[in-house]
C-alpha cells in the first residue's frame, strides 16, 4: 500500500512539473508570435522568434501552398532609422529571406507583407515584429539548464505533496532541491549568460548582468524552507515550499 502511494504521488508530481512547464513556455512573453491567417483565399502559417541564438542569418519563413503569392520584408535595427527592404523568395512551400546576423542583443524591427495580384497585406495585420539576437548558446549548456530547472520544481512539488505521507523523506528531497536550484540559479544561468551575451573568451561582463534576482530566488526559498524543515516537524514548510516555488515560477520565470 505504501509503495502504490508513493509511486501515484510521484507520477502526481511529475504530471504538475509537465503541465506547469508546458504552460509556462506558451505563456511566456518570448514565446514566438505565430498564426494563420489567408490571402485571398490562400492559406499562409506564420511563426516570428522574439529570441534569436542561431549562428546563421535570422531566417523568416511563411508556409504556404500558394504559387499566386510574393511579398517583402521591411526591417531596420531598433536603434537606427536606416531601413531596408528584403524580397521573399518562393522555396518548396514557403516563402522565406533571411536577415543578415547581428551582434548578441541587437534588436530589429521588421514588418512583413505577402501581395497577390489584387492585395497587399500586413502579416500579422499592422504588427511591427521585434527580435533580439543573442549569442548562440551549446546545447549541452541548454538542456542541462532546462533538466536542472525542471529537477528542481519536480522535487517541489513532490515534497509539497509528503503532507499526505505518514513518513517520508522530504529533508532529503529538500536537500536535492537545493543542490538543484543552487546549480541552475549560481552556475549554470550565468554560463548561458555568457554565450547570450557573447563574453566568451572576453572581458566578463557586469555581474548585474550575469545575475538577476528571478535566477537565484528558488535557491533562496529552497534554502529558507531547508532549515525550517530541519528545526521543525511540522509539514506546513513543505507545503510551503511547493506553493511558493510555483507560484514563483509561474509569475517570474
Amino acid at each position: 500500500m505504501e509503495k502504490k502511494q508513493n509511486l501515484i504521488l510521484w507520477l502526481s508530481a511529475i504530471v504538475l512539473a509537465v503541465l506547469l512547464s508546458y504552460f509556462k513556455s506558451v505563456t511566456s512573453s518570448n514565446f514566438p508570435v505565430s498564426g494563420t491567417t489567408a490571402v485571398n483565399g490562400e492559406k499562409i502559417t506564420y511563426a516570428f522568434d522574439k529570441l534569436f541564438r542561431g549562428k546563421d542569418d535570422y531566417r523568416i519563413s511563411l508556409r504556404t501552398d500558394a504559387k499566386s503569392l510574393n511579398g517583402f520584408v521591411v526591417w531596420h535595427k531598433s536603434n537606427s532609422f536606416k531601413r531596408d527592404t528584403l524580397q521573399l523568395k518562393k522555396e518548396k512551400g514557403f516563402l522565406s529571406c533571411n536577415i543578415p546576423l547581428q551582434k548578441p542583443m541587437t534588436e530589429i524591427s521588421y514588418r512583413v507583407f505577402v501581395q497577390s495580384k489584387n492585395s497587399l497585406i500586413q502579416i500579422p495585420v499592422q504588427q511591427t515584429l521585434h527580435t533580439r539576437f543573442l549569442g548562440f548558446v551549446p546545447l549541452s549548456i541548454n538542456s542541462t539548464l532546462i533538466i536542472t530547472l525542471f529537477f528542481g520544481l519536480l522535487l517541489s512539488i513532490r515534497i509539497g505533496l509528503t503532507y499526505f505521507e505518514p513518513q517520508s523523506k522530504s529533508k532529503t528531497f529538500a536537500i536535492f532541491t537545493l543542490i538543484s536550484f543552487s546549480l541552475y540559479g549560481l552556475f549554470l544561468v550565468p554560463v548561458k549568460r555568457l554565450f547570450e551575451l557573447g563574453a566568451v573568451n572576453q572581458a566578463p561582463p557586469q555581474m548585474f548582468e550575469m545575475f538577476s534576482l528571478p535566477d537565484l530566488i528558488f535557491a533562496f526559498i529552497w534554502l529558507v524552507v531547508s532549515v525550517g524543515m530541519f528545526n521543525s516537524k511540522s509539514k506546513i514548510w513543505n507545503v510551503a515550499g511547493a506553493v511558493v516555488t510555483v507560484v514563483v515560477y509561474l509569475l517570474i520565470r
